[in-house]
């Protein structure tokens, strides 16, 4: 970008501009209290702010408005000099500007309907001044109407005109965002450069890129552009914090000899000499290659750096300096992406209900931008000395520049001059006795600290799927056999919660944030079996109202752990709560927040409009989970089902059960009737789609190709239509760049056959939304992988009876218990959750019984099939269920298992609703 360069004497003129507005506004009671700027002019065009500013008050934290002030050689309608003058109004969050040549002045208003800037009003009375000279020679005449323009721009201010702008959303919003939009693409396009010759560049980036990409997903996919935001916060946050303490830091005042003559580097080594000190090394480190910084960008910093030290910063009330932090704390969250970023209310009840004596020394391991250490830190310091409130908070993150935001979080005012223990270490192999050094911010003085056996462990653990575990934390699981007796498809949050056992006293808890992906899948599994061989599981918390994360598809858990000690006698049974308000409804409102924390603190039995509990022993969560259900189940009451449980039997023992054909290439076995010629004998009905069946008695809705014969049988009888599909695919390959013939191969068929023994008579979606039902052909057929199919062991299982079985509320219940719910409010089942439900054994009934039951099924066939909540309330659903409960003798459990059910899906629905059907 082309830098333009003015002449001294223009800095000079607007300079004193701005002394002559100070000065008359002194003589004056307006709303334009005083002008500033003196710092900020700069000497190239193109810059981040105005070169005046007009302020509300002395302390200059009410910003009013930005004029941009060239010579008369510059036009007053030049598009650069208009441009830049909005440009720099938006990023002040303001809606008016005013443009001045000494020639004409311009005053600009946003229009809020078509948001542009529109000309409100023209001053004229100098336009016989034409050049810098004339500048002097008439400087009486434009400073007769400076003072009439300030008049004016005060009555626009006096009537409300003019969108005043709070100079701590301007410093940790408005500016931090306009500092990140103007450089990231350029910065980026440096950093590539560089990475051509410099390949340690290169690898860095691509290595930080492999763990932090999860959480640029939504916001970011080039590397070099993500790493640019993490370098310009950097530096951001650094300028901004340094000024922020000058009060309370002297060495910070070192921050005023940032100017455009100092290099980056130089400007790092400035900020080592404040970190030695007054420490902040987490604030104040660099970031590495945050070095690598066109002129353009370098310029932007500097001129921030000018804007705070021009505006004295650290003169604002500490309220405001407070604010300030916090909502530049925010701000950068939110650049950095910042989808698994936890909610503030939520780290503050994770804290409340995990910690139990506020002296407790706790850490978050994984603290990230710091929300929960900071939850924590805030509610000790209303019940302790702030002193052992600051030295009882450590923190932990892997990540250096995400350390940088979490001091900053956590230095508060009143903090700023205690040592926040906060250091860099990877959660896997924090280890007791290990020293951390940290340097004391109020002398300079070096403070070793030693890793002690915590009380206490919060943390909301990385959501970093098996297939993406970085390969650092990879190696220390196998090198400390963390993965022993466990999935390989684990996620990275279940090794961690396991290794902090390690860290924790006798007694001690952990509560955690985790995905729910633990309550319902095989690797979950393996994992509470180990949990429980270090860890009593005292409480799981799931929300019935929405996801927790709303910028996040994933679906959370809090769960509290106690480490096992050896001397207890009694393993407390393992409460399950359900929060049925949402958490932008706890947050509002003081006395949901209070029931939800008591009845956790307490542990109490509850079952109200804000939380419903559910207890458990070790030995009733391992039967109930033999009978096919998920942990996910065990937040609804499900007690009952151990009642009934002989009343039951295994689909699989009355079905074989087999997941839809995955033969891997929809294309060529599922054809488009448009694209083949493929002769009849070789097409078999196939349902591809739930979504497509609306009765209970369902057919295929599309034709699969299927071919038993060799290459020879088809070329001697003519078959040319079959002939010519699977020559259009044998030359193809996958994603990876095999051959289908290889890919597709399978013993005892050939690679483009599908086995007839695929075929099924019953059917269900393997990923239902609100319809939850098994469909029924009227001769076996085909279905696609996303349906699980069941075949008939004999002919009794292929009687009206067993449909009727299949599709009873019981076996609603049992299958949304046997998953768990998608952050898009889909069910996560599969073949085999399926075979390991329960049915009511038809087994056990008479034939008059089974007559009786059939009777009624068969008005439930005749209609369409209805989304659960209605289908529960329909007259003839109702009859249906009645006599199946009054046959099997288990009357009185009809409404448990109705609510039980109905608000298991209700709440696997409220994370993401999606169109009625199955998916």
């Amino acid at each position: 970008m082309n830098e333009v360069t003015i002449r001294g004497n223009e800095r000079s003129w607007v300079i004193d501009v701005i002394s002559l507005i100070n000065s008359f506004c002194d003589s004056k009671d307006l709303k334009i209290v005083r002008a500033g700027g003196e710092n900020t002019v700069s000497t190239s065009a193109n810059t981040m702010f105005p070169d005046v500013i007009l302020y509300g008050d002395n302390n200059q934290s009410v910003i009013l408005q930005g004029w941009e002030a060239k010579m008369p050689d510059v036009p007053i309608d030049d598009k650069d000099f208009v441009h830049d003058a909005q440009r720099k109004a938006l990023s002040l969050g303001l809606n008016s500007c005013l443009l001045w040549n000494f020639t004409y002045a311009v005053l600009y208003i946003k229009n809020d309907t078509n948001n542009n800037f529109e000309i409100a009003k023209t001053w004229d009375a100098t336009s016989h001044i034409k050049t810098r000279e004339d500048v002097k020679t008439y400087r009486s005449d434009w400073v007769k109407l400076l003072y009439e323009i300030i008049l004016e721009v005060n009555e626009y201010l006096i009537k409300g005109v003019f969108r005043e702008s709070p100079f701590k959303d301007v410093i940790s919003t408005s500016i931090m965002t306009s500092l990140i939009n103007r450089n990231k693409s350029v910065l980026a396009e440096t950093l590539k450069k560089e990475a051509t010759s410099d390949t340690r560049l290169e690898s860095y980036i691509d290595d930080w890129w492999s763990e932090a990409r999860n959480e640029y997903i939504k916001d970011e996919t080039d590397k070099y552009s993500a790493y640019s935001k993490v370098i310009l916060l950097n530096w951001a946050n650094r300028v901004c914090f340094a000024h922020l303490i000058k009060t309370s830091q002297k060495a910070a005042f070192l921050i005023d000899d940032l100017n455009i003559e100092t290099s980056p580097i130089s400007a790092n080594q400035l900020f080592d000499n404040i970190t030695s000190r007054s420490d902040f090394y987490n604030i104040f480190s660099a970031v590495p290659y945050n070095y690598l910084l066109p002129n353009y960008t370098w310029r932007d910093i500097v001129d921030y750096s000018n804007f705070l030290k021009d505006v004295k910063i650290q003169n604002l009330d500490q309220k405001i300096l407070q604010d300030i932090m916090e909502r530049s704390v925010t701000e950068a969250r939110r650049q950095l992406n910042g989808q698994y970023t936890t909610p503030y209310e939520l780290a503050k009840i994770l804290a409340r209900i995990t910690i139990t004596n506020w002296n407790d020394i706790v850490l978050d391991c994984c603290c990230g931008t710091g929300t929960i250490a900071k939850a924590v830190l805030d509610i000790k310091k209303e019940k302790l000395p702030v002193e052992q409130a600051v030295a009882s908070v450590w923190a932990s993150d892997k990540y250096k520049y995400l350390l940088q935001i979490a001091n900053i979080s956590m230095a508060d005012a009143d903090t700023i001059k205690l040592p926040n223990i906060i250091f860099k270490h990877n959660a896997l192999d924090i280890k007791p006795g290990e020293k951390i050094d940290i340097v004391n911010p109020e002398n300079g003085e070096n403070m070793t600290f030693t890793v002690p056996y915590f009380d206490v462990v919060i943390s909301n653990l990385p959501f970093i799927q098996s297939s993406n575990i970085p390969i650092d934390d990879s190696r220390i699981i196998k090198e400390d056999k963390l993965d022993a007796n466990l999935s390989g498809r684990l996620d990275l949050y279940g090794y961690i919660a396991l290794k902090i056992a390690d860290i924790l006293k006798p007694g001690g808890r952990l509560g955690v944030i985790l995905s729910n992906s633990w309550l319902g899948t095989g690797a979950g599994d393996l994992f509470v079996e180990n949990i429980r061989k270090k860890y009593n599981v005292l409480q799981v918390h799931i929300s019935g109202r929405g996801r927790w994360f709303k910028n996040a598809d994933v679906v959370t858990t809090l769960l509290i752990l106690e480490r096992k000690d050896d001397s207890a006698l009694n393993v407390p049974k393992a409460t399950f709560s359900l929060w049925k308000k949402s958490l932008e409804e706890i947050e509002s409102n003081s006395e949901i927040e209070s029931e939800i924390i008591n009845t956790s603190v307490l542990n109490k039995d509850a079952a109200t409009e804000v939380i419903e509990t559910s207890k458990y022993s070790s030995d009733e969560i391992d039967e109930l989970l033999n009978l096919g259900v998920s942990r996910n189940a065990l937040f609804y009451n499900i007690k009952w089902l151990l009642d009934i449980s002989d009343k039951t039997t295994k689909i699989s023992d009355e079905f074989e059960v087999i997941r839809g054909s995955r033969r891997g290439w929809d294309k060529m076995f599922y054809p488009d009737p448009k694209l083949h010629n493929i002769e009849s004998d070789f097409l078999v009905p196939v349902l591809l789609n739930a979504r497509s069946v609306h009765k209970l008695d369902a057919a295929a809705d599309g034709l699969a190709f299927s071919c038993n014969y060799s290459i020879d049988d088809l070329v001697n009888s003519g078959k040319k239509g079959a002939l010519a599909w699977i020559n259009a695919f044998k030359d193809q390959k996958n994603g990876t760049g095999k051959p289908l013939p290889e890919v597709l191969k399978q013993s005892g068929s050939f690679w483009y056959e599908l086995k007839s023994n695929e075929k099924v008579d019953y059917f269900t979606s393997i990923n239902p939304s609100s319809r939850l039902f098994f469909g029924k052909f009227s001769s076996q057929t085909f279905i696609n992988q996303r349906l699980v199919g069941l075949k008939n062991k004999s002919d009794e299982s292929n009687s009206p009876i067993y449909h009727a079985m299949l599709n009873s509320i019981f076996t609603m219940f049992m299958v949304e218990a046997a998953g768990f719910g998608r952050g898009l409010g889909v069910l996560d089942i599969n073949k085999d959750k399926i075979a390991k439900c329960r049915i009511l054994n038809p087994r056990l009934l008479t034939n008059e019984q089974k007559n009786y039951i059939i009777e009624a099924f068969n008005t439930l066939k005749q209609r369409e099939i209805l989304n659960t909540a209605e289908e529960l309330e329909s007259a003839d659903r109702i009859e249906f269920e009645k006599r199946i409960f009054e046959s099997f003798g288990i009357q009185d459990y009809y409404e448990p298992i109705k609510k039980s059910l109905l608000t298991m899906q209700s709440t696997r629905l409220s994370v993401g609703m999606l169109a009625e059907g199955d998916v």
